[in-house]
């Protein structure tokens, strides 16, 4: 498993932290959440089964898992798409994204970012004060690579999907996208990394939003 898969799949294998009220904060999650994706989120989304059903051609919409997970792929109609690899169960997934604590309802901003291996986001939250010793790659004395245009070298970027390596929500929603994919996912703590997190990164019971972009499906 690569050093990327490694760090998301830690999200749901670290130290238990029990959730208490965890019974109203699904819910709540759940409705804020759809709020973000059909009021203030750009574009202003429909269900896919409003879409399904509305007059309008080619209407954006936000598709459901488990009630949990929510994803909008911006592309979802552009005419070539079906042309594309498709991920399904068992593919290899090269992504560049970027990992947020939802828990502001927003549009994720920078400050807001948890983890990333997209080189814009990295030098960015860099000129912030972000020591990116574990974000990029680094040689044998932990000193942050750079290549020949002076840029931050990221981490690997492949995950398998259906070897139970991600965080569930994530593993059951990139089923079905497919490469050149631009995807923004949100989670409601229990699909991003059940009742456990990493003490540091996150709030505890946070929603997570997980933006991407699929650069390569392999079967």
């Amino acid at each position: 498993m690569g050093r990327i898969g490694w760090y998301i799949g830690a999200l749901a294998l670290a130290a238990f932290v029990s959730c208490g009220d965890g019974e109203d904060i699904l819910p709540r999650q759940q409705e804020r959440i759809v709020s973000f994706l059909t009021g203030s989120h750009v574009p202003r989304l429909l269900s896919e089964q409003d879409a399904a059903q509305s007059l309008d051609n080619d209407p954006p919409y936000y598709s459901t898992f488990g009630g949990t997970t929510y994803r909008y792929i911006a592309d979802v109609y552009d005419p070539e798409r079906l042309t594309r690899p498709e991920v399904t169960a068992g593919s290899s997934v090269e992504v560049t994204f970027s990992l947020y604590d939802f828990s502001s309802y927003s549009a994720p901003r920078q400050s807001e970012c948890i983890f990333s291996n997209d080189t814009t986001v990295i030098n960015r939250l860099v000129e912030g004060g972000l020591n990116p010793r574990y974000w990029v790659e680094c040689d044998i004395h932990g000193v942050p690579i750079r290549d020949e245009f002076g840029q931050f070298v990221p981490l690997s970027r492949t995950l398998r999907i259906g070897a139970g390596e991600l965080l569930g929500g994530l593993q059951e929603a990139l089923v079905g996208c497919r490469e050149q994919d631009e995807v923004e996912l949100y989670m409601t703590y229990n699909q991003a990394y059940g009742e456990k997190l990493i003490v540091g990164l996150m709030t505890k019971q946070c929603p997570v939003a997980f933006l991407c972009r699929i650069d390569k499906v392999t079967k």
